[in-house]
């Protein structure tokens, strides 16, 4: 992903159904990164209605939990789109794919 986001792809304010990693928009087209580069499913994600910029709009409520780990994972998407050290964009990555788990993990039944 930091690869990506190194080379001025955007990232969205949306997340893969198959792995809960942040998608990004490349040429175009929305497409998960982390699926793309472990050839698993579909490369690309369905289409789907847009999300407001800087929201991850849960399925379900997630309450506050949610809410606070939402707003972290923009908070870090902004850093990472700032940050010039690979390492810590790599680091800043990882903690954003850690945020979406947990968001996948709140909203299962």
């Amino acid at each position: 992903m930091a690869d990506h986001l190194l080379k001025g792809e955007k990232m969205l304010a949306k997340e893969c159904k198959v792995c809960g990693s942040p998608l990004f928009e490349i040429k175009g087209e929305t497409l998960c990164v982390v699926c793309a580069e472990q050839g698993r499913g579909e490369k690309r994600a369905p289409p789907e209605a847009p999300a407001p910029e800087l929201s991850l709009l849960p399925a379900a409520p997630v309450g506050e939990a949610g809410a606070g780990i939402e707003a972290a994972i923009v908070s870090l998407c902004a850093r990472i789109a700032e940050e010039g050290d690979e390492r810590r964009c790599l680091t800043l990555m990882e903690a954003v794919r850690a945020g979406a788990e947990a968001l996948r993990l709140l909203r299962q039944p």
